[in-house]
């Protein structure tokens, strides 16, 4: 498993760089390998890989979906092979990833690089594209803006994340009016910081500002319930059977998906192949187990045929089978399924009316 990475104030002096001059360091950055940042977009904000200095913006709240494919990308190619050879003359995707600087990660999506280690390299069956993915990145954590009140969606306090936790980051960003000032947290930042001469050292002010922006990020308010792992574990396993509960959390549900293709832990996927004439490649999708046929079996049956089934296996993986499997919870309350589910289910509700049960 990729090591969790904690803060300690004595690791580096803190940097500065004037935000207006924020694509001197975006090209500093491009020079050294390749850069995923927020880029603002029509329907909002997303991580891209920067092409042009001015492209970062980080005049974002958070993006619209997790950074989770910079590691796990949507489509993703294993095998190569042509239908017409032996399949010993089958090639093996290589995956060679150079150095990758995944710039602006809010605290709670920094959190779910961790709980997805679990499953990618932490199981004893590695994922090689995961691991070198995780391993070839530096991981530029940025702390909301605790001068703005939290999105009505987000509940990351209610799982024990602040606003403003350096954990887990390479280098960690906060904002002081027109500065944006980084610490490292890792050797790995302290390495990256001090070959970035765009950046200057931070004055002994700037430095408290920086260590009260953490501080207060810890008790920063967001959406928040009284949520003990191991209840709500139990909780969930008492209520399993009760249909009725289910059914009516889950009454408006379209089982469309976009609750799993935004969230920051959500990790179902499929193997298919496609050819193209006589040229094939095997790759990985993103699936979800709120669609219809995740559960459809080769013999036809289907374990999950109803839409209550497939919200509750959801529901109860991210909070009871993972706990009682991991230990946590498989949830980072970024918000992300509430604000863009179609109508309106907010797992945060079902949790809390659960524990009422």
């Amino acid at each position: 498993m990729i090591p969790i990475k904690f803060w300690s104030k004595e690791l580096s002096v803190l940097k500065k760089t004037a935000i207006q001059k924020i694509s001197d360091l975006t090209a500093q950055l491009m020079a050294k390998g390749t850069l995923i940042a927020p880029v603002k977009e029509e329907a909002g904000f997303n991580f891209r890989q920067i092409s042009d200095a001015k492209q970062m913006d980080l005049n974002f709240y958070n993006t619209l979906m997790s950074p989770k494919s910079a590691f796990f990308p949507q489509t993703e190619d294993f095998v190569r092979y042509d239908k017409n050879k032996s399949v010993l003359d089958a090639q093996c995707v290589d995956l060679k990833p150079g150095p990758v600087f995944l710039f602006g990660v809010r605290p709670c999506d920094v959190k779910s690089f961790e709980i997805m280690d679990i499953h990618f390299s932490g199981t004893g069956a590695v994922d090689p594209y995961w691991k070198k993915r995780r391993e070839a990145a530096t991981i530029f954590g940025y702390a909301f803006d605790l001068n703005s009140p939290a999105d009505p969606a987000d509940f990351y306090q209610t799982l024990g994340i602040g606003a403003a936790d350096p954990e887990g980051s390479d280098i960690f960003m906060t904002k002081k009016g027109d500065e944006l000032l980084l610490k490292a947290i890792t050797t790995k930042g302290e390495n990256v910081l001090a070959g970035l001469s765009s950046l200057t050292d931070a004055s002994a002010d700037e430095q408290k500002c920086f260590d009260d922006t953490v501080t207060a990020g810890r008790s920063f308010k967001t959406r928040s319930t009284c949520v003990d792992a191991k209840v709500i574990a139990k909780k969930l396993e008492d209520i399993f059977l009760k249909t009725e509960f289910w059914e009516k959390v889950s009454d408006a549900c379209l089982s469309c998906g976009v609750c799993t293709f935004v969230c920051p832990t959500c990790y179902c996927f499929d193997i298919c192949d496609e050819t193209l004439f006589s040229h094939g490649v095997r790759r990985r999708v993103w699936d979800a187990c709120t669609f219809t046929d995740f559960t459809l079996e080769a013999s036809g049956h289907n374990p999950r045929t109803k839409v209550y089934q497939r919200l509750r296996q959801k529901i109860c993986h991210k909070y009871s089978f993972h706990i009682r499997k991991y230990g946590v919870i498989s949830c980072v309350g970024c918000g992300r399924c509430t604000r863009n589910c179609p109508v309106n289910i907010d797992i945060f509700s079902i949790v809390d009316q659960a524990l009422k049960e």
